[in-house]
């Protein structure tokens, strides 16, 4: 009985995952369909039921499966099911011929362009799809027990862009919390363009061509149609486990991170790490710190910002305290707001603190599936102000605005 209940519950969890995923990433959505039915026992999902083997094979995995998930106590949910999805992106990504036929069906890989990629809608899919698991057998599993998620959404940058261009702050140390791959911290080196359904536009960030294409809704920031990005003097990032993305296959495992059917984040990806591989050796590379939260929070700030500061500091985490414990995370916002009053005294500088996560259990729901809550505290004279400047899909293509723009920018003071 317990077994079973455990089923369901992967079930439902698997379910719920595929609802996120439907109208943005269709593979992702039909991995975890074809999951979910055959955990469930529905041996039918995209399946020849008379198919020799087929049942064997549906049962093989299922039982794979179980073991997997029951091995360790998992972070969250959605821990084991993104290790497995990017385990198996990889080696779609290196050409494994076990899951040659997966790849028309990832437009990823450079055989499988828009025009000529097969849709995970097809009958073969699923089919397709149980051939490469069984081909993968255990070798899946144990990559997928020792992968590490890596943050590899490099639209995230827009969401401190924003709030510094509100508080039209000239100067700036940048430090990023949970920066495993610290792309984001490049944010200001590229370009982001807020289009409006009534033509209004924003652009944001130093680059000349077009990168970041963003549909918003609600009021538009009173701003020139394009900002200049402040100065970054030093841009700090800090994660329990810090990549090294000059490892060997390094850029493989954090470009694996991305849905299957998402060549433009693809594109997006590379092109900052190319940005990253330029930078090695400059002021404006990003320093990477390992450092362990909220235990060692304090000691993060003290080595992220200098003695003797010349700017304010803008602090930003993006998806990060949503793996964090309620106890964890008071704590994380304790030390951070112990830090940062007492700073802002000492120094006369401000200090702006973004925070982009999904609610909280007993906070405002999501106005859409998925979607991450994202406000801003910002401590100036040592006081506190809470912006909530509004809602957007994790992946930054959609952004809700509230009030909270004009809100912001009355911070800034007086024209």
């Amino acid at each position: 009985m317990q077994r079973a209940a455990e089923t369901q519950e992967w079930v439902a969890n698997i379910t719920r995952q595929a609802a996120f995923t439907r109208g943005y990433s269709p593979l992702s959505a039909a991995i975890l369909d074809c999951l979910a039915g055959w955990l469930a026992g529905r041996l039918a999902v995209g399946l020849a039921v008379g198919a020799d083997g087929v049942a064997a094979e549906v049962e093989a995995l299922r039982r794979r499966f179980l073991a997997f998930v029951g091995a360790r106590r998992w972070d969250n949910d959605l821990e084991p099911i993104l290790k497995l999805a990017a385990t198996l992106h990889s080696h779609v990504l290196r050409g494994d011929p076990r899951v040659a036929g997966l790849r028309p069906y990832y437009r990823t890989v450079s055989d499988s362009d828009t025009a000529d990629a097969a849709s995970p809608d097809e009958p073969a899919f699923a089919g397709e799809l149980l051939a490469a698991l069984s081909a993968l057998g255990d070798d899946l599993l144990v990559e997928a027990e020792g992968w590490v998620m890596q943050t590899n959404e490099t639209a995230r940058g827009v969401i401190w862009l924003l709030p510094a261009a509100l508080l039209q702050i000239e100067a700036a140390y940048l430090v990023e919390l949970g920066a495993s791959a610290g792309l984001n911290l490049l944010a200001d080196l590229r370009r982001f363009d807020l289009r409006w359904a009534d033509g209004e536009g924003l652009t944001l960030g130093h680059g000349e061509a077009s990168q970041f294409q963003i549909e918003c809704e609600g009021p538009r920031p009173s701003l020139p149609s394009r900002v200049r990005p402040p100065e970054i003097v030093a841009r700090v990032g800090a994660d329990a486990r810090v990549v090294d993305l000059d490892a060997p296959d390094a850029e493989t495992q954090l470009a694996a991170c991305i849905w299957g059917d998402q060549p433009r984040r693809m594109q997006r990806l590379r092109e900052a790490l190319e940005l990253r591989r330029g930078l090695r050796g400059t002021p404006q590379a990003a320093r990477m710190l390992r450092a362990r939260l909220p235990d060692e929070t304090d000691e993060l700030l003290r080595a992220a910002v200098p003695v003797h500061p010349v700017a304010p500091v803008i602090l930003f985490d993006t998806y990060v305290t949503a793996y964090f414990n309620d106890v964890d995370h008071r704590a994380l916002v304790r030390a951070v707001e112990a830090f940062a009053r007492p700073w802002t005294l000492r120094h006369q500088l401000s200090w702006l603190w973004v925070r982009f996560e999904p609610a909280r259990a007993g906070e405002t729901q999501a106005p859409q599936i998925g979607w991450c809550r994202w406000w801003v505290e910002v401590w100036t004279q040592g006081q506190r102000h809470t912006v909530e400047l509004g809602w957007a899909h994790p992946h930054c293509v959609h952004l809700s605005f509230g009030p909270g723009l004009a809100a912001l920018a009355r911070l800034r003071g007086p024209e």
